[in-house]
């Protein structure tokens, strides 16, 4: 697979997110599988003295499902989107017969990218711009981080 394949049409390049072929999904479905069998739900639900730190079972319960559920199988691109999804800004580029937002002459002012911004600051739009400047093929050794949280 090459670096087309692997950099999503915001500028974000896949195999960084952690959601990309993680290990995590495998082992929350192996633990709900656990838990599951073993009726956890029901002894989380008793109200006892003994066991009083499982009565945020249900919350801990939906999170182990998200965990479970977020592997993502492949890069954006081939994959049809964020773990299968298509987002606005795929389905723009695509519109647009875009190879990515690197082509867009109103990239910078787009407001298409502010569900990223949470998570991701301006590392989308950082890396748009090392695109337009070095190219599709050498941009991934000149990345951002893909997290806000990463040095």
């Amino acid at each position: 697979m090459g670096i087309k394949d692997k950099t999503a049409y915001c500028g974000i390049y896949c195999p960084d997110c952690i959601h990309l072929h993680n290990a995590y999904s495998g082992k929350a479905r192996d633990l709900q599988k656990t838990l599951n069998e073993i009726e956890f739900g029901q002894y989380a639900s008793i109200d006892s003295p003994f066991g009083l730190e499982f009565k945020h079972w249900d919350e801990f319960a939906q999170m182990l499902n998200a965990l479970a559920n977020t592997q993502c199988e492949n890069p954006c691109r081939p994959g049809g989107g964020c773990s299968g999804k298509p987002c606005e800004i795929m389905e723009c580029c695509q519109n647009k017969g875009f190879a990515g937002c690197w082509e867009c002459s109103e990239m910078e002012s787009c407001d298409k990218f502010n569900f990223l911004e949470p998570r991701c600051g301006d590392t989308p739009k950082k890396n748009l711009r090392e695109i337009k400047v070095h190219g599709l093929d050498s941009f991934a050794d000149k990345r951002h981080n893909f997290y806000v949280w990463q040095k």
